[in-house]
């Protein structure tokens, strides 16, 4: 356990992030986990909180627990190709998937949140990608991929607990990262939590 409550790891998080970084940054939650997060990191330094960038992971239909691949409402999409050749997933199936994913999830998400409005346009602007917790970091990777097509001007992530290998992953492909504790053997997001809701 590293958070007490939810808050405390917010407050941590604003202690660690550097504000003139990222004062004109629209800041997109990457999970419903974050949105917390990204309303408040807004609200405390007088920025835009831009939107949600709905992405969904594509689970193996052998270990339902286990993601092969994430999409995003933008139609990016990250696979875990270790993953999908060690279950022998055929791309048919995996393609189906993801379409499947996208139609049923992220479309029905961006009718409920956004009455069916795309996203907002990020094309030359400065993103902050914010969630709770990272673990493999797929979620994280496909939000990356998506704000980079969109063009922006820059990424920037914030996220209170992360696992390090993916840490050092994303380190070397946004422009700046903002994290309170590194964790070398990941469990998952509620572990580090001593209050979760």
């Amino acid at each position: 356990m590293i958070f007490e409550t939810r808050e405390e790891a917010l407050n941590r998080l604003l202690d660690v992030i550097d504000k003139d970084i990222i004062r004109d940054c629209v800041v997109l939650s990457v999970s419903k986990r974050g949105v917390f997060y990204a309303r408040e990191i807004a609200l405390r330094n007088g920025m835009l909180e831009g939107d949600f960038l709905f992405i969904e992971e594509v689970k193996s239909p052998i270990n339902k627990d286990t993601s092969l691949a994430a999409i995003s409402e933008t139609r990016d999409y990250i696979l875990i190709q270790e993953l999908i050749e060690s279950f022998e997933i055929t791309d048919d199936y995996l393609f189906g998937e993801i379409q499947r994913v996208y139609e049923e999830k992220i479309l029905e998400d961006i009718h409920q949140i956004r009455a069916g409005e795309g996203i907002i346009s990020l094309e030359d602007r400065n993103v902050l990608l914010v969630d709770e917790g990272a673990s493999t970091g797929l979620t994280l990777l496909c939000a990356v991929k998506s704000c980079i097509n969109k063009k922006v001007a820059s990424i920037n992530v914030a996220i209170p607990v992360i696992a390090k290998e993916t840490a050092e992953m994303v380190e070397k492909i946004v422009d700046n990262t903002f994290f309170v504790k590194v964790i070398e053997d990941y469990v998952s997001t509620d572990f580090y939590f001593k209050e979760y809701k």
